[in-house]
């Protein structure tokens, strides 16, 4: 499967591109396409009618619209979606045809916080349901990843592990069986 991953906060050291890249060597190892989009690739003009779309958002709705699914690790600001990305999720909802529409989406995130991001995750999910995109049940969330995260991103908590990899095996077969891009 073709696989898209979004997200992460414009810092390079933060602990949600961490996760994601943990998350995208998995899903690699497990014979998917990746493609990541982080950092520099979010960093667009807030979205407004009649702006030229950036080569960014062009590239991210392509890489969408052939995806079979799309991973979101998303930082939790003030217990919603971080700006940058809530200005993706609008550009990216404008483009024709919307990339979001029938798109597999799993939720992931990771925090300093005894709540791992958690409460973010709600925010997402009304977003997500709105531009047609369908958020797994299932959800990652790592609480207190300032310790619980290797510098690679690896959890070091074995439960951590077999937690991230029940909520992958659930989402891969979820958006193989809805077989989204398939001809």
């Amino acid at each position: 499967m073709e696989l898209v991953f979004l997200g992460g906060s414009l810092r390079q050291g933060s602990l949600n591109r961490r996760l994601m890249g943990y998350l995208a060597r998995e899903v690699s190892g497990r014979g998917h396409s990746t493609h990541v989009f982080q950092g520099e690739d979010l960093r667009i003009p807030l979205y407004e009618d009649g702006l030229p779309v950036p080569d960014s958002v062009n590239a991210m709705a392509v890489a969408l619209r052939a995806s079979q699914g799309a991973m979101i690790v998303s930082p939790e600001y003030n217990a919603g979606i971080p700006g940058h990305l809530k200005n993706l999720l609008d550009w990216l909802s404008t483009q024709q045809p919307n990339p979001w529409t029938g798109l597999p989406v799993l939720l992931a995130a990771a925090s300093p916080g005894a709540f791992g991001g958690s409460r973010g995750m709600l925010s997402w999910r009304a977003s997500l349901a709105n531009v047609g995109a369908w958020a797994a049940p299932a959800s990652i969330t790592v609480p207190r990843a300032d310790v619980n995260l290797a510098e690679d991103g690896t959890p070091k908590e074995d439960r951590a592990i077999q937690e991230i990899r029940r909520a992958l095996d659930a989402f891969l077969a979820g958006a193989e069986r809805m077989g989204r891009g398939k001809p």
